[in-house]
Parts: C-alpha cells; sequence; structure tokens
C-alpha cells in the first residue's frame, strides 16, 4: 500500500471515530434534555398534588361540625361528614382524594372511603404523628405509612385544645394518568427498609431491595428491572434499556430521608420522534396534543376544535390526526364532503394532494 493510501486510510478512520463520537455525544445531551424535561414535569405534578391536598386538609380541619363529632367521639357523624365532603369535592372540583381523621391517641376516628378500619390504631406505623403532636406542626410529604402515599397531615385544634389529626391522603393516579397522556409509564419503588410500615404492600411485585407500590405499574418494565437490576439508574439517574429509557428520581420525606424512587420510562420510538423537533420539546410536552384532546374533546364535544375547520383544512390533516381522534375526524370530513359538488370534491383533493401525482377517477 502507498503512502498515500496509508494517509488517506488513517484519515478516514479518524473521521469515522470522530462521527461516532459526535453521535453518541449529541444523543447523550439529548437524552440528558429529555431527563430533565421529565423531571421537572413530575416535580411540577407532585407540587400540585401537594397544594391540593394541603388545601383540602386545611378545610376540613376548620370544619367546627366535624370537631363537634370528634370531640363527642360520634364516629358516624365523622364518617358522614367525610363522605358528603368528598362527594361536593368531586362534583365541583373533579378531584378525587381520600381523607381520614385520627384521634389524638392515633386510633382513626373516620375515614371517606370506608370505614371499617375506625378504631384501629396505627401508632406504629406513624411515627411522623407522634412527632406531630408534639410540635403541632403540619406536614405534607410522601410518607411510608400502611402504603407508600403522599399525605398532608393537619392537626385538629378546638379552643387551644389538640383533638386529633386530619389527613388528606393521596396515591399516584393522578400522575399516572398525567404520564399516561403522554405515553410515558411510571413506577413507585419503596424502599424494603419501610416494609414493617407499609403492610398493606406485602404481596406487591419487588425489584431488587424495592418493592412496586403503584397498581398501574407496568408488568414488562418490572420484569426488565427485576433482570437488570437497579443500580445503575438509581446512581446515574438514566438506564437505555432494549427498547425503552429509565428515568429515575429519590423521593424524600419531610426529613430528607429518602423513601425509594419514582421511575418514567419512555420508548425509544417516542425517543426517536422527540429528537425530530429538539428546539420545541419544552413546549411540546407542555401543550402535548392529548392534552388539548382532553380538554375540548373529551370534556365538550360542543367544541370541537374540528367543527371549524373547513373541508380543505380536514383533508390537509387526515393523515397527521391521532389515531384515537380518527373515528370522530373521518365521521366530521364525511359529513362536511358531502355538501360538496362533483367538481369541488376534485378541486379539494387536488390541493390537498399537490405534491402528489394522482391518476384515475375521482369517485
Amino acid at each position: 500500500m502507498k503512502l498515500y493510501q496509508k494517509y488517506l486510510s488513517f484519515m478516514l478512520i479518524i473521521l469515522f471515530i470522530t462521527i461516532v463520537y459526535f453521535y453518541f455525544q449529541n444523543k447523550q445531551m439529548f437524552i440528558n434534555r429529555v431527563n430533565v424535561v421529565l423531571i421537572n414535569l413530575l416535580d411540577k405534578q407532585i407540587e400540585e398534588e401537594k397544594a391540593k391536598a394541603f388545601s383540602f386538609a386545611f378545610a376540613l380541619s376548620q370544619n367546627e361540625t366535624l370537631q363537634t363529632a370528634i370531640q363527642n367521639n360520634n364516629t358516624t357523624k365523622g364518617y358522614e361528614i367525610l363522605r358528603r365532603y368528598m362527594k361536593t369535592l368531586e362534583t365541583f372540583s373533579g378531584s378525587k382524594v381520600r381523607t381520614q381523621i385520627i384521634s389524638k391517641d392515633f386510633i382513626i376516628f373516620a375515614r371517606s372511603w370506608d370505614n371499617s378500619d375506625a378504631g384501629l390504631n396505627i401508632k406504629k406505623y406513624r411515627p411522623d404523628l407522634v412527632q406531630m403532636l408534639q410540635t403541632r406542626i403540619p406536614h405534607l410529604s410522601f410518607e411510608a405509612a400502611r402504603r407508600l402515599v403522599l399525605i398532608a397531615s393537619i392537626p385538629i385544634i378546638k379552643d387551644n385544645e389538640f383533638i386529633g389529626f386530619v389527613e388528606v391522603i393521596q396515591r399516584f393516579n393522578y400522575i399516572e394518568d398525567y404520564f399516561t397522556n403522554y405515553e410515558v409509564d411510571f413506577l413507585a419503588l419503596l424502599d424494603e427498609e419501610y416494609e414493617d410500615q407499609a403492610v398493606l404492600l406485602n404481596k406487591r411485585p419487588r425489584i431488587g431491595k424495592t418493592i412496586v407500590a403503584n397498581e398501574k405499574a407496568n408488568i414488562n418494565h418490572i420484569a426488565y428491572l427485576q433482570k437488570v437490576g437497579l443500580k445503575k439508574l438509581l446512581e446515574q439517574g438514566v438506564l437505555e434499556g432494549d427498547k425503552h429509557f429509565y428515568f429515575s428520581k429519590a423521593i424524600l420525606n419531610t426529613k430528607g430521608q429518602n423513601l425509594g424512587s419514582f421511575i418514567l420510562i419512555l420508548s425509544k420510538k417516542k425517543i426517536k420522534l422527540f429528537s425530530a423537533f429538539e428546539e420545541e420539546l419544552d413546549t411540546f410536552f407542555t401543550y402535548a396534543r392529548k392534552d388539548l384532546y382532553h380538554s375540548t374533546i373529551n370534556r365538550n364535544p360542543s367544541i370541537n376544535i374540528y367543527n371549524n375547520l373547513t373541508s380543505k383544512s380536514l383533508l390537509l390533516l387526515k393523515e397527521s390526526v391521532h389515531e384515537e381522534d380518527r373515528a370522530a375526524f373521518e365521521e366530521k370530513l364525511r359529513q362536511q364532503l358531502k355538501d360538496h359538488t362533483h367538481e369541488e370534491m376534485v378541486s379539494l383533493l387536488l390541493d390537498a394532494n399537490s405534491n402528489k401525482i394522482s391518476r384515475g377517477k375521482i369517485k
């Protein structure tokens, strides 16, 4: 091999290595950006859930009728108040939350969802309440109670006397549903050191030394993480799987103690789609098409965004409409096209497909 050929081969190798290096470098930078966006969205949802839970709990703590029922040990009355309060809340805000009243002796006084546990002493499961009895300071955080939940706990005080606790309890339904809109899967993992407290999770699947706490967890992701382990994911915050990327965030309680981890899972197919509009990534997540779908079509069909579109606009959108919208979309298009003459139909189809060569007859 001549000298110039060797030199050319060497330069090609260097060029190839450089291209590969920058490809993986850019890919990693984009994955890190997706990670930041997803975790920010998760933080935003958590803060919204905390704000709702605290406001609901505070309103209940000021209810004088409920305070009187607690002082009179009237559990039936307390249960009725909670049920009525929750139904009203659901009617006017659409929020489904669980509330419970606990006596100053750590006995369940009443629950909004099921009063069968009334009379149960939960002191050993709730060291946070023992501390609150002394400080009288409300707290709002994730706790390993009898399961992993978000709890807003507020002391009930009447005439300067501590008479109990009111709590609003949130599981992970809202967060799961929110990320489902983006086709992002969600896992909540509780560290096994809290399994003695989280007795209601004793039959849940495990991944390493953690317990899967959310009920809608995808079994395929559980199986994959059981196989590869959590060490790399929890240490680096990101794990590339066979078909998905996994992103983790620590779950902390009010003391800053690590209870476990949230895991967000995004398919590589979705990552590839996002990379096509990298600069608009944050905007996409903020104004996703599915958000618009749920806020318009699902909630109020009378303001369906397709109703005011012209036939030409509908034809142009036909190929990009989301699958779950397709039936309603095509029905709207079919109805609108009935009003056109044959000549108008020809003109519309040619305008909507101006970049295509069409042959044959239009029926």
